[in-house]
């Protein structure tokens, strides 16, 4: 899943939690279960996953500015190195 849907989804998700506090607690709407939200360390994963592939400078330190807490940002900024020495 590209990194733009998963926010779009996070986005829709969290405003119906925050609007429908009973949806956010696994409560049924509309008769059907609610789906659970997305998992973001899956989709960080995958994002870099696709920032490798790409194998640019400008994806990398795009990754590392979306993400700069995450375990990830070390090996992204090795590649960064090792890029640049190319």
């Amino acid at each position: 899943m590209p990194f733009h849907r998963f926010l779009a989804l996070f986005a829709s998700v969290t405003l119906a939690a925050m609007c429908h506090p009973a949806a956010a607690a696994g409560a049924k709407a509309g008769g059907a279960d609610m789906q659970k939200p997305p998992d973001y360390e899956a989709a960080v994963r995958s994002e870099f996953e696709q920032v490798k592939a790409e194998n640019t400078v400008e994806a990398y330190e795009r990754f590392i500015r979306r993400h700069p807490d995450h375990p990830l940002v070390e090996e992204a900024r090795e590649a960064l190195s090792r890029i640049g020495k190319q």
